[in-house]
């Protein structure tokens, strides 16, 4: 059973999983040297709503990081998945 993070119509729904898809997708297009953004997948899931895509993307991030499966970077430095402020993500 699929989980729906948000709904803008019925037609629309984004679903965690797609997500999660998404920022393992960019994970490995980038390797473990370049990192992106929250944005950079809200926008891959959605370009014309991607703001409102942006506290559904970090919950699905936190939980991948929890899993090894990505690691979550501020200035360059390795941080915790519940650090708080911007964040980005890159391949383990």
């Amino acid at each position: 059973m699929a989980i729906v993070v948000s709904c803008f119509t019925w037609e629309n729904m984004v679903f965690a999983e797609d997500i999660r898809k998404t920022i393992l997708r960019l994970a490995d297009e980038r390797g473990p040297k370049k990192t992106f953004g929250p944005s950079d997948v809200a926008r891959a899931v959605d370009e014309h709503n991607w703001k409102m895509l942006l506290d559904q993307v970090r919950l699905v991030a936190v939980t991948l990081i929890r899993e090894g499966k990505i690691i979550a970077t501020k200035s360059g430095r390795v941080v915790d998945a519940s650090s708080k402020g911007p964040l980005r993500l890159k391949k383990k």
